[in-house]
């Protein structure tokens, strides 16, 4: 429970541009995190610009991941290296396979 309540500490003492990020971001991200690169000087400006990022970068990804290659916001194939740094198996035993 106390992490939680942490995180939700640290959220609350987020910019409020970074918040309305993080609130409609669409995956979870750690205020925590977050909380600790401002606090070691990071620009609350480079930290939007980075969650953005990645979020452009996996949204492929997770679309190949879970509806296939023939989704049209899906890679049409994802190198296993990102399906590892994405935390999916590198089985590629996927539903849309079978």
């Amino acid at each position: 429970m106390g992490r939680l309540k942490k995180q939700f500490d640290c959220y609350d003492r987020l910019p409020e541009t970074l918040r309305t990020v993080l609130a409609n971001a669409a995956f979870d991200w750690d205020a925590t995190l977050v909380a600790e690169a401002l606090d070691l000087g990071a620009p609350p400006e480079g930290v939007i610009a980075r969650i953005r990022e990645d979020e452009r970068r996996r949204l492929p990804i997770d679309n190949y991941v879970m509806y296939g290659p023939a989704h049209p916001q899906a890679a049409a194939s994802v190198q296993a290296n990102w399906l590892k740094y994405y935390h999916y198996p590198l089985t590629r035993e996927y539903w849309w396979v079978r």
